[in-house]
């Protein structure tokens, strides 16, 4: 073997050792910065923010206009008001609980609610919405693509 006789003296054989020591760290860094690189450039093409979409809208009922089909809800955030448009494809339901909301049954009880379909003209204003709109809501203050309007008890 090549490296018996200098492997016998032990400066020569703690040099070599310390020597494959420094190069097997400097190769284990090079290969770990070329990963972290790899890494930051996949993140980079998610550094922007993808678009917000909404299509759902939960709020109380603040006016109705039954002529139009309009009802207008309260801005969730702002002291203004949502007008949605109401239209023949619109499926308006009131959901129905089989037990009084203020009261709910003890322990582990589970139920279905009973979804009721109703007209435009049973709306109230301070009825509590849940609005299902086809289109992208968000940062909207009109839209007309609702598809189904839940009216809680």
């Amino acid at each position: 073997m090549i490296l018996a006789p200098l492997l016998k003296n032990r400066k020569t054989s703690l040099f070599i050792f310390v020597a494959l020591l420094v190069t097997t760290a400097g190769v284990i860094f090079l290969f770990q910065k070329s990963q972290t690189e790899t890494a930051s450039e996949d993140l980079t093409i998610f550094s922007e923010s993808p678009p917000i979409e909404v299509f759902n809208l939960a709020s109380v009922i603040s006016r109705i206009d039954s002529e139009q089909k309009l009802i207008f809800v309260q801005h969730p955030t702002e002291p203004k008001e949502i007008k949605v448009m109401v239209g023949d494809q619109t499926e308006i339901l009131k959901i129905e609980f089989p037990f009084d909301p203020a009261n709910p049954p003890k322990g582990e009880t589970t139920f279905s609610p009973k979804l009721t379909k109703i007209t435009l003209g049973d709306l109230r204003p301070g009825n509590h919405a849940l609005i299902e709109s086809d289109e992208n809501i968000y940062q909207k203050l009109e839209f007309d693509s609702v598809r189904k309007i839940q009216v809680l008890p």
